[in-house]
């Protein structure tokens, strides 16, 4: 059985559409998130086990909500041999304040929706905790890296 460690960087590569000059949020997203794989068959959870996403001051247009959502940027890098799937990671949300938490699963393709906000809330936050399916052999072990990309948009829900 082949070892392998992979770790997920949540590098914050931010893509803001607030609409307009006067929208405003304060957000808070996990730095980093990593996984250390003992075993290729066995699904990972990222460490932290859960990281919060949070935002304040929050200064839309009435009748429009923050919508969270992420995309990977590219399949994992690896140090070698063939690359991990982004496909392979997926979240989960819990314990959301002032708005609604999504699951879902990493695409280079498209934008998957984490987090939407409620109606008038200028603060919230969702618990995100992230797994990764057992990424199977061939891995090569050393660090893989995958870049996230966060989407923060005002939109009428």
């Amino acid at each position: 059985m082949r070892v392998a460690c992979a770790a997920l960087f949540l590098l914050v590569a931010l893509a803001a559409d607030l609409s307009s000059a006067v929208d405003d949020v304060r957000i808070t997203i996990p730095a980093a998130v990593t996984f250390d794989v003992t075993n290729v068959n066995l699904p990972t959870t990222g460490r932290p086990s859960a990281d919060t996403v949070r935002f304040n001051s929050l200064s839309v247009p009435v009748g429009r909500v923050l919508n969270i959502s992420v995309k990977a940027d590219s399949d994992f890098v690896p140090p070698g041999g063939p690359a991990i799937p982004a496909s392979k990671v997926s979240w989960t949300t819990s314990g959301a304040t002032n708005g609604v938490g999504s699951n879902g699963v990493l695409s280079t393709s498209a934008f998957g929706q984490l987090f939407q906000s409620g109606a008038t809330k200028k603060n919230g936050n969702v618990d995100v905790t992230w797994v990764l399916t057992p990424p199977g052999t061939p891995v090569q072990a050393g660090l893989h890296r995958l870049t996230i990309r966060w989407k923060l948009e005002a939109i009428v829900p």
